[in-house]
């Protein structure tokens, strides 16, 4: 299981279907990051070898089902100093019920955070089996995303990062201490909440906070903004949509705004 993980690491970015993706060198330093913990060597010539097996992935890439799907890119180094990259195309997990608004409503389930041990909790790696295990649980219980709990505390979600406005108009969200994956959707959308004159903290996102918070969202590269509205049954806020519609309107300027167009290079 730990041997697994360490045999690999990847970042997967947004992809515009064409030559360019979004927040390339946030993805790339947290590779770099991740590799490093990961006891993954970091090759001298990384920059060259990620932008080539991108645009070879682009290459090689598909056409899109349905206007909905959002392109998606991974990127991934083994322990062999391989670099390969492959895209996808995402279908949206639910769509707005009103066609005019900016919010997707979803159901959750809370589920038992995976662990490997505290230096490979929270990488991207490539032991990745424990979350497409969890897929299966939140199809079975009729939901679309996990919340992921260690200690009693909402520590991840799948494939997204939870972020929580409490009644004070705080928002949180996990702590990577604790295992969470660093988010880089989170981070940069950061800004402009404090912008927004919304006060953002990292904590433990317990049971009591859960429980007084006015909006639970679930925010990822893929997943982009879902505002989760139940818990395993039971409700979730004050019913409010006001701050998932900021997330996602800050969170797809935030997209727009970090288009970077790849170019090969010499490696």
């Amino acid at each position: 299981m730990i041997e697994q993980a360490r045999a690999s690491v990847f970042t997967t970015m947004r992809w515009d279907g064409k030559y360019s993706v979004s927040h390339y060198s946030k993805h790339i330093e947290r590779l770099e990051n991740h590799s490093l913990r990961l006891e993954i060597p970091w090759p001298t010539n990384a920059e060259p070898l990620a932008k080539n097996a991108l645009l070879q992935a682009f290459k090689d890439s598909t056409s899109p089902v349905s206007q909905e799907e959002v392109g998606l890119v991974r990127l991934r180094l083994t322990s062999m100093g391989e670099m390969s990259a492959s895209t996808r195309w995402k279908a949206p997990i639910k769509l707005a019920t009103d066609k005019s608004s900016t919010t997707v409503q979803v159901a959750a389930t809370a589920l038992p955070a995976p662990q490997w041990n505290e230096t490979i909790d929270g990488c991207k790696h490539g032991d990745w089996q424990p979350y497409h295990d969890a897929k299966k649980v939140i199809d079975e219980r009729g939901c679309e995303i996990a919340l992921f709990i260690k200690d009693d505390a909402v520590i991840d979600c799948l494939s997204a990062t939870p972020l929580l406005l409490d009644d004070d108009g705080v928002a949180w969200y996990p702590d990577p201490t604790n295992g969470a994956v660093d988010s880089i959707s989170i981070a940069t959308i950061i800004p402009f909440l404090i912008e927004c004159g919304i006060p953002v903290s990292q904590g433990r996102l317990t049971r009591s906070l859960l429980a007084r918070g006015r909006a639970l969202l679930a925010i990822g590269t893929g997943t982009g903004v879902l505002h989760i509205t139940h818990l395993d049954g039971q409700e979730i806020g004050d019913g409010s949509t006001e701050f998932a519609t900021l997330c996602a309107e800050l969170f797809h300027t935030a997209i727009n705004e970090s288009w970077f167009k790849v170019k090969g290079v010499n490696s």
